[in-house]
C-alpha cells in the first residue's frame, strides 16, 4: 500500500476515511428519503468520497458538467447511460413528423427483448438478432415528464450524481431547479455535487423544492477529525505519528480537510515513508511537518497566484470607440478581493465589492450594477475558461455574496504576503500603454 493510498488529496478514495456522524448520517438518511440530494461546502472538502462511500459511482448514473452543458446535454447522458439510444437527426419522412431536432423533439430507441421478427409490432425495430430490438418512441428532450417516462421503461433504479453543479451557467442551473420538482415526483433521485458555501442553493431558484431537497454540507472539520484521520491512516500504514507532528499539520490546515492530507502526507514523505512498513516506524519530528508546510506554501503560492492573474486578465472587448478604455473589471474584482484578504473567507457582500472596486477604479462613475451583475454572474464561467479548476471564486445570487469556494485557497490567503501580491499584479492599463 502507497502513501498516497492513505494520505493526500486524489481522484480514488482515500484509506484515512473517517465518518463524521453529523455528516455521514445526514447523507445516509437523505438516500432513503427519496428526495433529492445537494452536497455542498467548498473544494478537497469531502463532497466526492462522502457521495462515492454510500453510493458507488459505478453502480450509479454519473454525469460531469461544464459551463458548456445544458438541460439537454444532461438528459442525453442520462439517457444514454441508461440503455436508451437517441435517434440521429437523419430520420425518415414519418419520424421528421414529430421534429428531428435533439435539442428539442428526438426519438428514443429503448431496448427490446423479443423472440425475432415475428414479435415485432409497427413501432418496433429489429437489431438484426433474434433476442434484442429497439421500440420508437418520440419524446421531447426538454421536458422532464418525457425523459422520466423513457427511464420507466428500461426500469431504472439508480441515483443520477451530477459532479460540478456549479460549472453550469445561472439559467441552466435555474432551470434544471424546475424540472426537479417533476423528476422528484416521479421517483428519480439526484444527487447533486457543488462548491459553494451556502445552503439553499436550489431552492433560491425554486421555491417549490422546499421539502424536496436535502441539503448536507460537509463542512466543518473539526480537530479531533483531523488526529481520528491521522490516526487510521497511521494504522495502514504501520507507523506512529507524534501527536507534536499531528498538531502543526491541523493548526497549518485553517479547517481544510484537503490542505490536512497534503500536510500530512508530506510528512511523512519527509520521513522517509512512502508505503506501508513492515516494522512499525515513528514520525515525531516536528521539523518533517514544517518543512511539509513551507513545500505547501511554495506550492499553494504560485498556483493561486497564477489564477488570480488568469482571472485579472479576464476576457477584454475594447470599445469601438478606441479613446475609451475597458473597464478592466475582472482586474479591480481581483485588486478588490486581495484588499479585503482573509475576509473572504466567510463571505464578502456585492455591495462592500462593488465599493472596492469603486474605489480603485480608473472610470468609477462607469461602473454600473449591471456591470457587476455581468461579472459576478460569470465569475464560474470565466475560471473553467482560464482553466481554473477547481474554481477559487463563487458567487452566491441569492445573497448577493462571493465567497472563496476552495480550501487551499484559505491556505494561501493565510500564509501568502497579500500586498506583495497586489502590487506584482499586472495592470491592463500598463499592457495597453505600453501596446
Amino acid at each position: 500500500m502507497k502513501l498516497s493510498d492513505v494520505f493526500g488529496v486524489g481522484s480514488s478514495a482515500i484509506k484515512s476515511y473517517v465518518q463524521r456522524q453529523e455528516v455521514d448520517d445526514a447523507f445516509k438518511a437523505a438516500l432513503g428519503e427519496g428526495k433529492h440530494i445537494v452536497v455542498y461546502g467548498a473544494s478537497k472538502q469531502g463532497k466526492t468520497a462522502l457521495v462515492s462511500r454510500y453510493l458507488p459511482y459505478k453502480d450509479n448514473v454519473v454525469v460531469r458538467l461544464d459551463p458548456n452543458s445544458n438541460l439537454e446535454d444532461i438528459y442525453s447522458s442520462i439517457l444514454r447511460q441508461s440503455g436508451i439510444k437517441i435517434a440521429s437527426g437523419e430520420t425518415s419522412a414519418k419520424t421528421s413528423e414529430i421534429g428531428s431536432s435533439l435539442g428539442v423533439k428526438a426519438k428514443a430507441l429503448i431496448p427490446f427483448f423479443g423472440s425475432g421478427e415475428a414479435s415485432l409490432g409497427a413501432n418496433l425495430k429489429s437489431s438484426g438478432t433474434d433476442t434484442e430490438n429497439w421500440k420508437e418512441v418520440p419524446f421531447n428532450l426538454s421536458v422532464a415528464q418525457d425523459v422520466v417516462e423513457l427511464l420507466n421503461d428500461v426500469s431504472f433504479d439508480k441515483k443520477v450524481i451530477l459532479e460540478n453543479f456549479h460549472y453550469l451557467i445561472e439559467e441552466e442551473q435555474r432551470k434544471l431547479a424546475f424540472a426537479l420538482r417533476s423528476f422528484e415526483e416521479m421517483g428519480v433521485v439526484f444527487v447533486i455535487l457543488g462548491v459553494w458555501r451556502e445552503k439553499d442553493r436550489l431552492r433560491n431558484y425554486c421555491g417549490d423544492l422546499t421539502d424536496r431537497v436535502v441539503d448536507v454540507c460537509v463542512e466543518p472539520w473539526s480537530d479531533p477529525d483531523f488526529y481520528r484521520v491521522a490516526k487510521v491512516g497511521a494504522e495502514k500504514l504501520n507507523i506512529f505519528i507524534a501527536p507534536s507532528v499531528v498538531a502543526e499539520c491541523v493548526k497549518s490546515s485553517f479547517g481544510s480537510i484537503g490542505v490536512f492530507q497534503e500536510l500530512i502526507k508530506e510528512s511523512c514523505a519527509s520521513a522517509g515513508v512512502l508505503r506501508a512498513q513492515v516494522t512499525q516506524q515513528v514520525v515525531d519530528d516536528i521539523d518533517f511537518a514544517r518543512k511539509a508546510l513551507g513545500e505547501k506554501s511554495v506550492q499553494y503560492g504560485v498556483t493561486h497566484r497564477k489564477s488570480l492573474e488568469l482571472i485579472a486578465s479576464g476576457n477584454v472587448s475594447h470599445s469601438k470607440e478606441k479613446a475609451i478604455v475597458p473597464l478592466h473589471l475582472p482586474y479591480y474584482l481581483v485588486m478588490a478581493l486581495l484588499g479585503y484578504g482573509e475576509r473572504l473567507i466567510h463571505g464578502l457582500s456585492r455591495s462592500d465589492v462593488t465599493a472596492m472596486i469603486k474605489s480603485k477604479h480608473h472610470r468609477p462613475d462607469d461602473v454600473r450594477p449591471s456591470d457587476m451583475t455581468n461579472l459576478l454572474h460569470k465569475i464560474s464561467a470565466l475560471q473553467y475558461r482560464k482553466g481554473i479548476n477547481p474554481p477559487i471564486l463563487d458567487y452566491d445570487i441569492g445573497k448577493r455574496q462571493i465567497y472563496a469556494v476552495d480550501s487551499t485557497f484559505f491556505f494561501f490567503l493565510k500564509n501568502c504576503d497579500l500586498v506583495e501580491v497586489s502590487e506584482e499584479m499586472v495592470s491592463p492599463l500598463e499592457t495597453e500603454l505600453c501596446d
